[in-house]
Parts: C-alpha cells; sequence; structure tokens
C-alpha cells in the first residue's frame, strides 16, 4: 500500500523526524536493515514492485546455486563473456553514486548513533559512502567468496587466471571453489552472515529500517524479533510495509529526506539533552 510522501514542511514529517532522533539519540546499540529503495533512490532499478526489473521482464531462475554446483567451470566461463556485455542492472550500478541517504546513514555512524548496518543491497553504495560496520548479508557485486570458508576479497585483489576455471580459495589451508560473492537463487546466504545478523539484533536496543519491502526473508525477520523484544522500531519508506504496525516511528520519506533531517535533529537532541549544559548556564 502507498501513502502520500511526507514534504519536509509537512508537520507531520518533523514530527516523526524529532520522534527518531529522540530516540536514536537515547539508544546505544541502534541497528539498521536497508533495502532496495536506497538504491533506487541513487538510479538503481529495483526488482520487484512497480518498474521492477523481475516485474517487467519475470523473475530469474530459481536454481541458479544449483547451475553454478553442477559446473562451476562452465558457469566462470559464461560470466566472463557476460562481462562483455553488460545488461540494465549492471549497468545502472556501475553509474551510480551513493546519495544523501547514504552519506546521512555513515554520519550517523560516526557520530555513535549507528552500531551496525545490515544491507539487502549488492551496489557497494554503503562501503563507498564509508559505512564500516556493516553485513551484506545478499552479498556485493565487487567481491569474491569462497562457498567453503567463506574468505572474501574484493574483486580487485582477487587474481583471476581464465585459463584455471574455476578459481580456487587462496587462504591457507582452503581450495574451496570462489564464486561472485552475490547471493544466488538457491544458495544459502553465508553462516558468518546470518551469525552476525542474530548477534546484532540480540545487541539492539533500537532497531531502523529504510527503504525494504520487508518480504525477504530472513533479513526481513530481524526487526520482528527486535520489537518482539520490545524494542523500539523506526521505519523510513515512502510506503506502508508489513513492519508499518509494528513501528513505534514511521518517517514516511525516502532516505535521502529522512536521513539528513534526522542527523540534524539527532545533532539537535543531543545538544539539549541531560548533561548538556548552554553557555547561558555557564555564564
Amino acid at each position: 500500500m502507498t501513502s502520500p510522501d511526507q514534504s519536509p514542511n509537512d508537520p507531520a514529517f518533523r514530527e516523526a523526524v524529532a520522534a527518531a532522533a529522540a530516540i536514536l539519540a537515547g539508544a546505544e546499540h541502534t541497528v539498521v536493515l536497508a533495502g532496495a529503495g536506497m538504491s533506487k533512490e541513487s538510479g538503481i532499478p529495483t526488482f520487484r514492485g512497480d518498474g521492477g526489473l523481475w516485474t517487467i521482464n519475470g523473475e530469474p531462475p530459481m536454481n541458479q546455486y544449483d547451475t553454478f554446483a553442477m559446473d562451476p567451470k562452465r558457469w566462470w566461463e559464461r560470466r566472463i563473456e557476460e562481462a562483455n556485455q553488460p545488461g540494465e542492472f549492471a549497468l545502472a550500478i556501475e553509474a551510480a553514486q551513493p546519495n544523501a541517504g547514504h552519506t546521512g546513514l555513515t554520519t550517523l555512524e560516526e557520530m555513535g548513533v549507528i552500531s551496525h548496518l545490515i544491507t539487502q543491497n549488492i551496489d557497494d553504495l554503503h562501503r563507498r559512502a564509508g559505512q564500516r560496520s556493516i553485513t551484506e548479508i545478499h552479498g556485493n557485486r565487487y567481491w569474491m567468496r569462497c562457498i567453503q570458508c567463506e574468505a572474501r576479497w574484493p574483486k580487485e585483489e582477487f587474481v583471476l587466471d581464465e585459463g584455471e576455471l574455476p578459481p580456487r580459495c587462496t587462504s591457507p589451508g582452503c581450495t574451496g571453489i570462489v564464486k561472485s560473492d552475490t547471493v544466488m537463487f538457491g544458495e544459502p546466504i553465508p553462516g558468518s552472515a546470518l551469525l552476525r545478523c542474530a548477534r546484532e539484533t540480540d545487541l539492539a536496543d533500537c532497531f531502523m529500517t529504510i527503504g525494504t519491502s520487508a518480504v525477504v526473508y530472513p533479513a526481513a525477520q530481524y526487526p520482528v524479533e527486535a520489537t518482539r523484544r520490545g524494542v523500539p522500531l523506526i521505519e523510513i519508506n515512502p510506503e506502508e510495509t508489513p513492519l508499518t504496525p509494528l513501528a513505534t516511528v514511521v518517517v514516511r520519506a525516502p532516505s535521502g529526506v529522512a536521513l539528513p533531517a534526522i542527523v540534524e535533529a539527532v545533532k539537535a537532541a543531543r545538544s539539549t539533552g541531560p548533561g548538556h549544559t548552554s553557555e547561558e548556564e555557564n555564564a
């Protein structure tokens, strides 16, 4: 269901931002779940919904990982061939830049407001914006991963010998097959990523979701689990989602509008919060 976006000049928007900032300023361990809506603001098409790639072109085969596992050498040969003819999604990612939502989230991390980010996005925009504490639950298009030991490398740091396919892990004691880090259909999400997400969710005393449809699991389960413990949930999304009824505060706006406003509101909340002494009081 779609709701009208709240304008920055709308009293409802300012009230929601202030409420979100008050929760964030008082929390000690805020965890964020970010979804495709943030990438869409940078010009990357979504998969689902109106105008989504899968809505227009149909969903890809559900047995992608089985195809890889049956013949990883042939999979790699096709990947190398296709790299010379990138599709619409690949071209959009290559052209995309971090937006005000990405930089706002990074600023909140630098301020000590955000403890950890769980992102469903594979486009590397969070890292490029400077985010440090991050779990890319669906992988990263620009990284490689060993399917055996789960070691990961930036693509440019992994030397690919096209005469020796599939590539093998270079970690000491491991000879596992290496693939792109992006999680395929039918592929288990790496256990290390799931463990980190679960651990951060257990620690959370505030949870914030940004631009996620909240229909893809297991990512969508983390904010639900947090709310079951009574943790306040902040939702930032132009549209209603299955999480909306659970949310303590809803900021009905894109991340590029909401997060810069929240950054300034948190600064204001901190400057007037307990323990702050104004210049007048010192006079």
